[in-house]
């Protein structure tokens, strides 16, 4: 710890609770109870805290028949209250215990955003079990490594992943065949006890070092946090949530947590189709969008009288996150919708860093904004080194929010108490961030986060093919896509729609080449290592610095 670590701490704390204070009120979080009401809120905090297990638990106190949740795609039960929610939850949360979750166990949940998905985050987190977020995206390799890394033994899904769940592990599916959601078909047998030990939910990351298997893992949030958040986030008390950015991710974990805790209506839907949100925010009166940028872009490519032909005077904010804002989106955005637009800035070990509100993205519509209370953004070189205002480098955040440990690897690769994100960044000189772009060799493509090695080792396996390499090209609707650098056997005739639709029969939607590149040779290093840099161009081989070359 570095000798000013204490008084910053100190200083963190005071602006957290001020922020804190602020936001608490501006958004309706307290709003003055009946006693009666607030004894027992009080008592369900106690049992709970601020784990995910708490769940509905506030909203059925507080306001039981509020409409907690709209699931769109579901068509048995559309609407569930925070009542009849916090019943299913502890009603799934007795059967999984059941069928052997616990403390020290871990479940898979692999699903897309759905009543019975939000549902079971609050009654996996109750058994004390360890939730592990699994892509959509991921095939079955992907799903069985991910397995073994965390010793999952039951996992919950939707009955679309069947074929990619392993047969070692016990399959519950969140809807059976008949489409009756399996949560509506089990048996009450009273209240759960509050477990031994805190449920971790563990949060999938490749970006900071490309391993596959890192997961960035949490028990609890800070209320001060979540409540500091809402000093510069207009979300409120008893409002409506559109979240339209998949829940496996932070982005979306996060704020269906949020949601749940402000008692917001959660409309939740399985694919985030442009002009649907439009209806959906009319129809519902939603006020807060969550979602990310390649939806941005679709919504703004709609023709303009689509556009104009909905009601969205109840909406107070669109915020996006998973990648940056790409040329001047933001600004086509806002012209169309109105200044609503919050862009935030984190990562699944760090959580929220950085928000840029409307006006900050009026002025730069490129900037991730500014820290948020209690968050420390700094901005270092190579040597760990602070550079000038303006200057480029590697981006270090320091939260109350960020992770706990890693799972499966067993580090937070955290330097002087800073977690890394794996970008690079510069702050200007009134301290709001701008993301550069990746520090690593990590392609961000349509929000997540991809290594090349993961999609080069399947590349690799074609017969045709000595070599490969992939990059990623900036793309204005995915933020970037992948691109092949691929090396044809002498002799061998194979064409780029072969190549790609061989990489499409094997890797996930994120990790598919669009393009492919060929190449006689791959530029490499001494020790092997591919200059990706050189590859796609940035740089001339003459012009790569020593480090490059070691």
């Amino acid at each position: 710890m570095r000798p000013l670590d204490p008084l910053r701490s100190v200083v963190d704390a005071a602006d957290i609770a001020k922020a804190g204070a602020f936001g608490s009120l501006r958004s309706g979080l307290l709003k003055p109870r009946n006693p009666f009401v607030a004894a027992r809120m009080l008592s369900v905090f106690r049992e709970w805290g601020t784990t995910p297990g708490l769940g509905f638990s506030l909203g059925a106190v507080r306001d039981p028949e509020a409409v907690a949740v709209v699931d769109v795609d579901d068509p048995n039960v559309e609407e569930i209250t925070f009542a009849e929610a916090e019943y299913k939850t502890m009603v799934l949360a007795n059967s999984l215990l059941d069928r052997g979750a616990a403390s020290g166990s871990a479940v898979g949940l692999l699903g897309r955003n759905s009543r019975a998905y939000a549902e079971t985050i609050v009654a996996v987190s109750r058994t004390g079990a360890d939730l592990i977020y699994l892509n959509t995206g991921s095939t079955a390799e992907q799903v069985q490594t991910v397995c073994a890394a965390h010793d999952i033994t039951m996992m919950i899904h939707d009955r679309e992943f069947d074929a990619v769940v392993p047969e070692t592990v016990l399959s519950l599916r969140l809807d059976d065949p008949a489409g009756i959601p399996l949560l509506d078909s089990m048996p009450w047998n009273g209240d759960v006890k509050v477990p031994r030990q805190p449920s971790r939910h563990v949060i999938l990351s490749s970006g900071t070092t490309g391993g596959p298997l890192r997961g960035a893992a949490r028990t609890t949030a800070p209320l001060d946090s979540i409540a500091a958040l809402l000093h510069s986030f207009p979300v409120k008390m008893n409002g409506v949530t559109l979240i339209a950015a998949p829940m496996f991710h932070a982005w979306g974990w996060m704020h269906h947590r949020m949601a749940t805790v402000l008692d917001n209506t959660q409309i939740l839907l399985r694919e985030p189709e442009p002009e649907r949100l439009l209806a959906l925010a009319q129809a519902y009166e939603v006020d807060t969008i969550i979602t990310v940028p390649v939806v941005l872009k679709r919504m703004v490519d709609l023709p303009r009288k689509v556009k104009r032909s909905y009601d969205l005077s109840s909406l107070t904010c669109v915020a996006v996150s998973g990648s940056a804002i790409p040329g001047d989106l933001a600004t086509q955005f806002m012209d169309d919708f109105g200044d609503v637009l919050y862009n935030l800035y984190g990562t699944t070990e760090a959580a929220y860093a950085t928000i840029a509100t409307p006006e900050d993205l009026r002025e730069d519509p490129h900037t991730a904004g500014r820290p948020m209370p209690g968050v420390r953004v700094e901005v270092l070189d190579r040597k760990g080194r602070a550079v000038p205002r303006g200057a480029d480098g590697r981006v270090f955040v320091r939260s109350r929010t960020s992770i706990d440990e890693y799972k499966a690897d067993g580090s937070s690769g955290s330097v002087k108490g800073m977690v890394p994100t794996g970008d690079l960044g510069c702050l200007d000189e009134q301290g709001r961030l701008t993301i550069k772009g990746r520090a690593d060799d990590v392609v961000v493509t349509g929000g997540e986060n991809v290594h090349p090695t993961e999609v080069e080792d399947v590349l690799r396996g074609h017969p045709l093919l000595a070599d490969v390499a992939v990059t990623g090209r900036p793309d204005p609707v995915y933020g970037s896509v992948l691109v092949a650098h691929v090396v044809v056997l002498p002799g061998a005739v194979v064409s780029d729609d072969d190549l790609l639709q061989w990489a499409r029969s094997r890797l996930g939607p994120h990790h598919r080449p669009r393009e492919v590149n060929r190449v006689e040779a791959l530029p490499r290093n001494a020790t092997g290592k591919v200059l990706r840099r050189v590859l796609t161009g940035e740089v001339r081989m003459e012009d790569l610095d020593e480090e490059d070359l070691l």
